[in-house]
């Protein structure tokens, strides 16, 4: 419906286990992108492949089996803080492999500290519904939601910029620990805040609906492009 492509003239290729960024202004399409990767968007020109295959080819359940997906307005379940991450891969609730990965995931990110206030621990519920009901700040939440991410089995796991609760150094090591959780995965980061996306084998800066510089943060800084431009404006934030 928009006057214009937000994409166009698009072509990209990822690898599976490697860690990608996608960067860009505002409105350069980096959500449209993700959604017409995950079947979100069908309405489209061109094609996506899927290991040779056409994304047409694949019904929705195996799409959704392939993508754990986290965008900004991600979810607060009121359930327990255990139940909060399980969701992340309810193939296996309540086993004991998956609740000793929900620890360790949890730790990862941070929320060992929530879970040391919370009365009942893990199993403390969540939210007003349940008299007995505890809340957590905005970025706890976000982080109970990213573990939930990190607890799936999907080969592809993408955050598309859920960290607005959380100062860009924090969201920088909280990014760090989701990479290292997502060894052997394919990840994909979206973000405006170009110090949390160093960790990326691959950044692929968007603008204007086109892919117009890809390689590492050195790579990328070592050029006079639209990456360097956007970093140096940010550069305090880090300092």
């Amino acid at each position: 419906g928009t006057e214009h492509d937000v994409l166009s003239s698009l072509n990209l290729t990822l690898n599976a286990g490697r860690h990608y960024a996608i960067v860009g202004r505002n409105g350069a399409g980096k959500t449209t992108l993700v959604k017409l990767l995950t079947g979100l968007y069908t309405e489209f020109q061109g094609d996506i492949l899927i290991n040779d295959q056409s994304i047409r080819k694949y019904s929705l359940p195996e799409l959704k089996a392939l993508a754990a997906v986290l965008f900004q307005d991600f979810a607060q379940y009121y359930v327990s803080l255990h139940d909060n991450i399980a969701l992340g891969d309810i193939t296996h609730l309540h086993t004991a492999d998956q609740d000793e990965q929900i620890l360790r995931v949890a730790a990862m990110l941070g929320l060992n500290e929530a879970l040391n206030v919370l009365p009942q621990g893990i199993q403390t519920p969540l939210g007003k519904l349940n008299g007995k009901g505890q809340d957590l700040s905005g970025g706890q939440w976000q982080r109970v939601a990213i573990a939930r991410t990190a607890l799936s089995r999907a080969p592809l796991r993408i955050l598309d910029e859920p960290t607005a609760e959380l100062d860009p150094i924090n969201e920088s090591k909280l990014y760090e620990n989701f990479e290292q959780i997502s060894r052997g995965f394919t990840t994909l980061l979206i973000s405006h805040r170009l110090g949390s996306v160093k960790i990326a084998d691959e950044i692929l800066v968007l603008d204007k609906g086109k892919i117009v510089q890809k390689g590492t943060h050195a790579e990328l800084m070592k050029q006079n492009g639209l990456y360097r431009e956007m970093y140096e404006s940010q550069r305090s934030w880090y300092q």
